[in-house]
């Protein structure tokens, strides 16, 4: 037997489960990305100094919690970060309300606020010259897209560029939840662009936010990066705020009496 158990309760961990921690370790210090390819068995079985049967059992283990994926002819491809559990319990629900009422849009910007700017400061601290160019091309794309006049693309590389960065911070919870939530960030995002992109010069200043998170990461510099961050999202808040306040007036306005036709 490969995987024996001295007492039920107090098993020490198998050989394929020793084998699947020793997996994740390498991912981990050899800082492979979604996409990547693992070794091939035989490197894997030799650098671990396990059989291949056991090696397999703990690949199986890797596919089974969605960690990696198996492709004939290429291999173990290690996957992107399964968010089915935060979608179906989280972001499903949440979806049709924010849809439904802007007004919840709040309540994803103080859950950003936790998040973006933590993203930011850790992403400074541990990414590599690919997460650099990663979020470099992010922000490239959202530029280009708003000259072509592309307003839902525009959203949809907005929080593409965001994400880029929770990728970079290297916690892999952290961009879990992040990538679990795309679809609610996208949509926040989108409302937000709608509202404050009628005050003048708002790309300009979304534009100059982007780039300032952006080079503080690629310069390394987490507290400026992580007060970039604090720094976009007060301004996003503060714009929407001042428009639904502007919209809200005049709706009161439009519905008020005529006092001029009062007698």
């Amino acid at each position: 037997m490969d995987d024996p158990v001295s007492a039920v309760g107090n098993a020490a961990p198998s050989a394929s489960g020793r084998a699947e921690a020793a997996i994740e370790a390498l991912i981990v210090e050899r800082k492979l990305l979604p996409g990547a390819r693992l070794p091939s068995e035989r490197a894997l079985a030799d650098t671990l100094g396990v059989s291949r049967n056991i090696l397999r059992e703990a690949m199986n283990r890797l596919v089974s919690r969605g960690r990696i994926i198996i492709r004939p002819r290429a291999g173990a491809i290690l996957a992107e970060p399964s968010a089915q559990w935060t979608q179906a319990m989280i972001a499903e629900p949440l979806a049709p309300l924010v849809e439904g009422n802007p007004g919840y849009g709040h309540d994803i910007f103080e859950v950003r606020e936790s998040l973006d700017g933590t993203a930011a400061y850790h992403a400074a601290r541990r990414a590599d010259a690919v997460d650099k160019d990663r979020i470099r091309r992010r922000f490239d794309a959202m530029e280009k897209l708003h000259a072509a006049g592309d307003v839902a693309a525009e959203a949809h590389a907005d929080a593409a560029f965001h994400l880029a960065i929770a990728h970079a911070s290297r916690n892999a919870v952290l961009t879990h939840v992040m990538s679990s939530l795309f679809g609610l960030l996208h949509t926040s995002i989108s409302q937000t662009r709608e509202k404050i992109y009628a005050v003048p010069r708002t790309f300009e200043e979304l534009s100059a936010q982007h780039r300032a998170i952006m080079e503080r990461i690629v310069a390394g510099d987490a507290e400026g990066a992580r007060d970039a961050a604090d720094v976009h999202l007060e301004f996003v808040r503060t714009t929407v705020r001042r428009v639904e306040d502007d919209l809200a007036r005049a709706e009161r306005a439009a519905a008020a009496p005529d006092l001029g036709t009062i007698r």
